[in-house]
């Protein structure tokens, strides 16, 4: 619960961004169908690897936040494999246009076979997954 006087500062702020995030996207969708973005900023790393401290890594968010925000749908899913680490990239729509992102998925997935990790090997000795 925000203390009186912070729901200025704080709230209504965040809602104006908010707001604002969700028009531009509305401009956007009147132009496009669906927006592909990564899903992540950078190469995937290990679990347990620090290469990302806790700044960096709530920036790694910034790709899947804004459909979050606007609150329209998203889909993410897997389109390749760097050093053995996913890549993964994402379609955006409007509001109630689920179905274009499952069509979209699925041609991208026809077109475009993502490598299938060999899933009958064992992980290197010592490695964290």
């Amino acid at each position: 619960m925000l203390r009186a006087g912070f729901q200025e500062q704080y709230y209504i702020k965040a809602q104006k961004i908010r707001s604002a995030l969700r028009r531009e996207l509305d401009r956007l969708f009147s132009e496009v169908d669906l927006l592909m973005l990564p899903t992540f900023p950078s190469q995937a790393f290990l679990h347990g690897q620090e290469e990302l401290d806790g700044f960096q890594q709530k920036i790694a968010d910034r790709f899947t936040v804004p459909a979050n925000l606007a609150g329209i749908p998203a889909l993410s899913f897997p389109v390749d494999r760097i050093g053995g680490l996913p890549v993964g990239l994402q379609f955006l729509a409007p509001m109630f246009g689920e179905g274009r992102l499952f069509a979209a998925a699925k041609e991208y997935r026809r077109v475009y076979r993502p490598e299938r990790p060999d899933m009958s090997r064992r992980p290197a000795e010592g490695a964290v997954l």
